[in-house]
């Protein structure tokens, strides 16, 4: 009997260690609800999406997607951007592929900007729970901003002769860098000069109402992958950090961070001369499945993902 009580304790004990090691192996932080704690203790952190981002190609490449004509009629709306949202034309050194809710903007060699081709840069939208936008506006991080986003910059635009408040932008200047980001108010009053329609907020959908096209493919950005130098890894991953982004998935120095409505894929070498957007994977309207390849770059569809990758470009680009 004495027997049978001791083995019958010693098989209880290993199922609890057992269960116990189980329930380790099985926990993951990023379940945990921040937000929720974050506003249990009073921490508000200002909201953040994806609102549009800029690459800059080669020659070949900015003329095959500006001029391939099957191209064009299928996949986005081009234009050449703010005021009109005009078609590009033969001398447009800049053009825009508008979704839903984000836009791609994608510059020449001799663009009006100077941008030597490699760099890109990723714009944020910011918004602070009711609060309406004013010129002393300030993101609200989860920690004090120390080194980060301290910088910040006003944009104006001039439609009908006078010049509007477009978007108060906050950024970590980072010298050198050929990745940049930037974190940006956007004040509703512009949309107003713009569609000549009232608007109390500033919405994403509302500025890029009137040039997207939900009858082509392109819909919206998915996932955006980036290769860094170890210093722009560093400071893209804690400027998303501040502003509670959660990291999804780490796989090595690997990380999967989820910004808003897209993810971000973002990893360092030591391998590399500058930072890149090495692929944007995208939504489509409708299923498709078809390769472009327009000079250094290659646009993948399957079904309704499109995969942008742009390895090419940066090869060419360091040899």
């Amino acid at each position: 009997m004495r027997l049978y009580i001791i083995i019958s304790i010693i098989i209880i004990s290993i199922c609890f260690i057992s269960c116990e090691e189980q329930i380790h192996k099985q926990y993951d932080s990023s379940l945990i609800d921040h937000e929720k704690l974050d506003i249990t203790f009073g921490k508000e952190v200002s909201n953040v999406l994806l609102d549009h981002l800029y690459v800059v190609v080669d020659s070949a490449t900015y003329s095959h997607l500006t001029k391939d004509s099957h191209w064009k009629s299928t996949y986005a709306a081009l234009d050449t951007g703010l005021p009109d949202f005009t078609p590009v034309v033969k001398n447009s050194s800049t053009c825009y592929l508008r979704g839903h809710q984000h836009s791609i903007e994608i510059l020449g060699p001799d663009n009006v900007y100077n941008e030597p081709v490699g760099k890109s840069g990723i714009g944020f939208s910011l918004k602070n729970k009711d609060e309406h936008f004013h010129l002393g506006v300030e993101p609200k991080l989860r920690e004090s901003k120390d080194s980060l986003l301290y910088a910040t910059e006003t944009i104006k635009m001039p439609l009908d002769g006078q010049e509007h408040t477009w978007f108060k932008a906050f950024y970590t200047p980072s010298r050198g860098t050929a990745l940049h980001t930037w974190y940006a108010f956007y004040n509703p009053d512009f949309l107003e000069e713009l569609s000549e329609e009232e608007h109390i907020e500033y919405s994403r959908e509302a500025f890029l109402a009137s040039s997207y096209a939900d009858d082509k493919l392109f819909q919206g950005i998915k996932t955006l992958l980036l290769t860094c130098t170890p210093n722009d890894f560093k400071r893209i991953a804690q400027e998303l950090g501040y502003l509670q982004c959660r990291l999804i998935a780490q796989d090595g120095d690997r990380y999967t961070i989820k910004s808003g409505d897209i993810n971000i894929v973002i990893e360092p070498s030591n391998e590399i001369k500058y930072s890149r957007i090495t692929q944007i994977i995208c939504h489509l309207n409708n299923a498709d499945d078809s390769v472009s390849h327009l000079g250094n770059l290659t646009i993948t569809n399957k079904g309704k993902i499109s995969t942008w990758d742009f390895n090419q470009l940066h090869i060419r680009n360091t040899h």
